[in-house]
């Protein structure tokens, strides 16, 4: 009985160490399926739905997140884009659909969700124009939540992602 007892004591106080690693700071990484049923993806000024990427694949180290993405594009392509955040506030820069965007990534003060700020200006016909995104990430029961906000010059739109763990990885 005393064996038993011990024997589970020790699981539990390693399955404690593997869930509070890192400092206490929860972890994005795998690979993530976007699940369209549970997220709110408002519909753009044409009437289409938004877009938002179908799937993620994320590695996450002591003080870097790095986020490949996957979407479609309107003819139906898919589009694979990479990013790579410190975590630690400092000025971050990404190739974004033929601009280079900046981003800051830093903990929330309980260190459950990590913002993601970026700003980007895009040129067309001549004209410049600058979006900027707030990115909220965080884990609901084993689901990854993105809360973000954009910011446009057609308008100001919020998305509520919310990504299933694949078992591919």
């Amino acid at each position: 009985m005393r064996i038993t007892s011990l024997f589970c004591m020790v699981i539990m106080f390693i399955s404690i160490s593997f869930v509070f690693a890192e400092d206490g700071e929860i972890s994005f990484a795998g690979e993530w399926i976007l699940d369209m049923d549970k997220s709110e993806i408002p519909e753009s000024n044409s009437g289409r739905r938004g877009r938002a990427a179908t799937k993620l694949i994320v590695e996450q180290g002591e003080n870097r997140l790095v986020v490949e993405s996957t979407s479609t594009n309107r003819d139906g392509e898919e589009r694979v884009q990479k990013a790579t955040y410190t975590l630690d506030g400092k000025v971050c820069e990404n190739e974004m659909y033929n601009t280079t965007s900046k981003s800051t990534a830093e903990w929330s003060e309980d260190r459950k969700s990590l913002k993601i700020n970026t700003e980007a200006t895009f040129s067309r016909n001549g004209e410049e124009f600058k979006i900027s995104m707030k990115n909220t990430w965080s884990l609901d029961n084993g689901d990854l939540k993105i809360d973000s906000f954009r910011s446009t010059p057609r308008g100001d739109r919020e998305s509520k992602l919310v990504y299933k763990k694949s078992d591919a990885k």
